[in-house]
């Protein structure tokens, strides 16, 4: 997460754009903004090596903002994925409804949709893609959430790891644990990097 977050490259440029995911312009979840998808928060999924199609972003921005807006302000911004009961993160839930609002905007798709909902809500909703799901053999069947929540919370040190290597990387306050966790897996897949252990004998690789 040191590497992730703090290296430069020569022009002092992050290592990895993706350091850049959370905080940009201050963040998706700050309170200003918390509610309603800015053209900041489509500028920062593209650090994420994706990007929104420009007539979902029009909607997103205009035409279904309002909509939009009054299903994000129904899903708590303070709530950590590990505390969510299924009522917040389950099927028909308000967090559920505005997944499926996003991901019907063809051709926006799963991996984009987490990435855009992650950033308005970084301690609720995870990142989805290919590496997190080869390494904790998790698929998308709607229950994703739920799925990973139950993961974290299978083995206590696990959290407890996250909060401990957030600390030890010396991250700010607004880079969340569960965005820790997404870049542990990773990292876990990129050259020279070991998975990471939680402090006991079961590893999610």
């Amino acid at each position: 997460m040191q590497t992730y977050f703090h290296d430069r490259r020569d022009a002092g440029d992050p290592l990895y754009t993706g350091a850049a995911f959370d905080r940009l312009a201050g963040g998706g979840d700050a309170p200003k903004v918390a509610n309603r998808f800015t053209a900041d928060d489509l500028s920062a999924v593209t650090m994420l090596s994706v990007s929104v199609d420009p007539r979902a972003a029009l909607r997103m921005l205009e035409t279904e903002a309002d909509d939009l807006s009054a299903l994000l302000a129904k899903i708590p911004a303070e709530l950590d994925l590990i505390d969510a009961d299924n009522h917040q993160i389950g099927p028909d839930s308000p967090a559920d409804e505005l997944w499926r609002r996003v991901d019907r905007y063809h051709p926006v798709g799963e991996t984009t949709t987490s990435k855009l909902l992650a950033r308005k809500r970084p301690r609720l909703l995870p990142v989805i893609d290919s590496v997190v799901r080869e390494v904790l053999a998790i698929t998308w069947s709607g229950d994703y959430w739920r799925q990973m929540r139950d993961y974290l919370r299978e083995e206590s040190p696990r959290w407890e790891f996250l909060r401990a290597a957030h600390a030890a990387a010396g991250l700010a306050d607004g880079i969340s644990l569960l965005r820790c966790f997404d870049v542990l897996l990773w990292m876990s897949r990129q050259p020279g990097c070991p998975p990471p252990s939680w402090g006991t004998r079961h590893s999610p690789a």
